[in-house]
């Protein structure tokens, strides 16, 4: 069974004490890389990157690390957290700009910085694709200057605002939604009626039905009714993060009558695939606002 991350937020959304972030992000606090890991490895403090983005005015706001089946790997896992600035604490009420740290000291992935988005009406976090994001190997050679990296993201910043008042103006055709709604879904499940099994090799696994192709379009709440790009985006990335849709799994049990089992899907437990998921489904929905940029300027 796999495990839960452990989400650490503030119901309000506001800055979190360091205490709260080490109880729930213990790997905040490690001091070095991983035993296992080879000595070319150069170890990227993710407590020192976040006195850096402290001394710009980026406070916590959000912790994630999940846990680990092995006590003594835990202070290496995979961790991610978000900073807001102290002028966007006080003044968003809608869309709030963000900077994440996605790091680990296992060796299995670079420090990243990437530029991100809070929306308050979801209590939903999404980490912006191409373009907002960047990122230290861990070498001995390039285990400096976060402070660089730090610069160049504050950066980014307002266009990624820009971007998401240009996709929130951008209204998508029927056709258009069905579209990002079919790529949406096979960033997380292949299509079933798009498998082609033999009677000695039977599906196993979970597939998407037009039906879960259709449920990424189906707002939960009211506010979240409409066909402009960035509503469609979020409620698309909301089902996909969060669960809910429903899917058709084929397993030993029923292979029997070959039909598989209706389910409904669980949330994303992996921290990777929150972040390849977030950043694919960004990069689905940014041609959307640029096709109207491009229709504007003719």
């Amino acid at each position: 069974m796999p495990f839960d991350l452990i989400h650490t937020q503030n119901e309000t959304a506001t800055a979190l004490d360091f205490q709260t972030v080490v109880d729930n992000c213990p790997a905040v606090l490690t001091g070095s890389k991983s035993p296992d890991v080879s000595d070319r490895y150069g170890f990227v403090s993710t407590m020192g990157a976040m006195q850096v983005l402290a001394d710009y005015g980026f406070r916590p706001v959000k912790a994630i690390q999940r846990p680990s089946r092995k006590s003594d790997l835990q202070p290496f896992a995979a961790h991610m957290i978000s900073f807001c600035h102290d002028y966007d604490l006080a003044g968003a009420t809608d869309n709030r700009p963000e900077l994440i740290i996605y790091n680990s000291h296992d060796g299995k992935s670079a420090l990243k910085l990437f530029a991100g988005i809070y929306r308050f009406i979801c209590s939903n976090g999404i980490i912006a694709g191409n373009g907002f994001d960047a990122s230290m190997r861990h070498s001995n050679k390039t285990a400096n200057g976060f402070e660089d990296l730090l610069k160049s993201q504050a950066k980014a910043l307002p266009g990624l605002m820009e971007r998401i008042d240009s996709l929130q103006n951008t209204r998508l055709e029927q056709e258009q939604a069905l579209d990002f709604a079919y790529n949406a879904t096979k960033l997380r499940w292949e299509f079933e009626s798009e498998q082609n099994p033999t009677t000695d090799k039977p599906l196993r696994g979970s597939y998407a039905t037009d039906y879960t192709m259709q449920s990424m379009l189906n707002p939960l709440r009211r506010d979240d009714f409409g066909r402009d790009a960035w509503t469609v985006f979020n409620v698309a990335q909301e089902k996909l993060i969060r669960g809910g849709p429903k899917v058709i799994s084929h397993t030993v049990r029923n292979a029997d009558h070959g039909r598989g089992t209706i389910r409904k899907t669980r949330g994303i437990s992996s921290l990777p695939e929150i972040v390849r998921i977030n950043r694919k489904l960004w990069d689905l929905a940014a041609p959307q606002s640029d096709q109207k940029e491009l229709m504007a300027a003719e």
